[in-house]
Parts: structure tokens; sequence; C-alpha cells
């Protein structure tokens, strides 16, 4: 795909302070056949000034402000229906790219519909840390099951083409729409990784998932609330197979049970079905695999 139009769908909301970092990375990217849309979701600081000033220097971009608020999923569809290359990129507006990311993710998409890659992790200041987002992973033997309970494609990380967003818009009004993406591309069997950090995603201490001041019991109900939110979007895809949306229905009215008491048929799926729904997680055998699933099944405790 040698010098194709590929786009980038940048959406903004009051991120003054390192939105010009970010467009850095971006601008400069190796890969220079790009066209950059940047959306703003009615910013009240200096971020469309900001992305407004690069748009004078830089005729890849083009700049667009919402007349009023359309949230975080929807800002992002109407990004992607603005561009017009073949492949399209996700940027958030608060991440480092590194030089070469959209040529690596342009070279290795080859006949899937969506690349996702690593990233590691930098706190707010942008000093690196030790974390990444993924560890020893790979995609071999997995199926969409892998993505009903946990999500490892993130839209930092991604490159898509254009026939994904045949099968994937429009994007649920709840979730996360990457989550969505990786879920359609993954069912299809048309999503690949390459295993090189490629983005520098950037933590804040307010983030649920990065906020010390959280008991491990409201992580939990977090994580949970974001199982059920997730597996009541997937199960409503238009063109599941009917096995795959008895499955997914199956899975997500024992998730619901264990609201109020122990779910035994959420044990069942767990212990029949852990090495697919888990497959970011340790490898689990006889008795390590029953506990797991013994405990999964508990009554949840808001």
């Amino acid at each position: 795909m040698e010098n194709t139009l590929i786009s980038i769908a940048l959406c903004t909301y009051n991120g003054e302070k390192y939105i010009g970092d970010q467009l850095e990375s971006i601008v400069n990217q190796t890969y220079k056949n790009l066209e950059i849309i940047i959306v703003d979701d009615r910013s009240t600081d200096n971020t469309f000034d900001i992305v407004k000033s690069y748009q004078e220097r830089d005729p890849r971009i083009k700049c667009f402000k919402n007349e009023a608020n359309l949230g975080f999923n929807k800002n992002f569809e109407k990004a992607i229906a603005l561009t017009t290359g073949q492949y399209i990129s996700i940027s958030d507006q608060d991440d480092i790219w590194l030089p070469n990311k959209i040529q690596v993710l342009a070279d290795h998409i080859k006949n899937s519909w969506l690349i996702c890659s690593n990233s590691r992790y930098m706190s707010a200041d942008g000093s690196l840390t030790d974390r990444y987002l993924l560890n020893n992973f790979s995609l071999s033997h997995r199926n969409f099951k892998a993505l009903l309970l946990n999500n490892f494609v993130t839209g930092h990380t991604v490159l898509f083409s254009r026939e994904l967003l045949k099968y994937a818009l429009p994007f649920p009004k709840i979730g996360f729409y990457d989550w969505w993406m990786g879920f359609v591309a993954f069912y299809y069997k048309k999503i690949t990784y390459v295993d090189q950090v490629l983005t520098h995603y950037r933590l804040h201490a307010n983030a649920v998932t990065n906020n010390a001041t959280l008991s491990p019991g409201q992580l939990a109900n977090y994580h949970y609330e974001m199982m059920c939110t997730h597996l009541s979007v997937f199960r409503e895809y238009h063109h599941l197979k009917p096995a795959d949306k008895d499955y997914i229905e199956k899975l997500y009215q024992a998730l619901l049970t264990k609201r109020n008491k122990y779910s035994f048929p959420l044990f069942q799926i767990m212990l029949a079905d852990y090495d697919d729904l888990f497959s970011l997680a340790k490898e689990r055998k006889g008795l390590s695999k029953i506990n797991f699933a013994r405990r999964f099944a508990m009554k949840h405790n808001v």
C-alpha cells in the first residue's frame, strides 16, 4: 500500500495541555501521505486555537468544531465519517506516537480489516514507565470470545481499513468504540497484531484504572459494569450467527444473575470456556480453574 492515503481521526476536548505534543508526533510521521481530521467537541479552553494554528502550517490538517457536544463515541464516529483515506488511524489528544507508527502498521495490515500494536505507558508529565499495554501477547489460537469480557484493542494502537466500517457503523451509544471495533474485526477473523511499541500512552491520575484512591471493590465494580455494558451491546450485533448470539446472551444473563446471587450458570461457562474468555490471564488447569470459576460466579457486591 505504498503511498496510499491514510487518514487520522483525532478528537479533542479541553486538551490544550498536551495536544501540541500529540500533533507534533503525528505531523512528523515517516509516512507522509496523511490526512489529519480533527474534530473538537466544544472545548472551553484553547484547544481549538492550538489545532487551528497547526492547520495553518500543515495543509494535511482539517479542523472542525461541533455545534453541540456529541460525547466520546459519537465524536469519533463523526471524525471517521469525515475521513477519505482507504485506511484510518485513531488518535487521542494527549499521547505520543513513535515516528514510524503509521509506516509499521501500514506494512503489516495486509488483508486484515484492523491491526493493533503495543504501547508503553508514560506518566502525566511525559516520563516513561516500565509498564506496557500488553505483555507476551499473541493473537494465535484466539477467537472473538477473547474480547467479550476484556478489551486489548485500544484506539490509540490501531489502523483499520474502510471495509471494517461497513460492518462496525454505527457505533453503539454506550461502551467503548474501540472495544466494539475490535469485536467486529475479530468476529470476522480480520484482525492482526504487530508486537511493537508504537505509542506512548499517557496515564492520568484521575483515570479509573490508574486511580490509587479506589478500593479493590470499587475497581471490581467498574470492571463488572464494563463487562455487562459491552455484552449488552455485543448481543445486539445484527451480523451474529444464531449460535453465537445465543452464547453471548447466555453469558450476559449469567453475568447479570450474580448481581443478586451466586450464578451457577456463570460458573459452568467459566469452567468450560476459561481459555477462550480469559486468554490474557494466566493459564489455569484443574483445581485452579475450578476455584477461579467459583470466585467469578460469586454474588457481586456493589
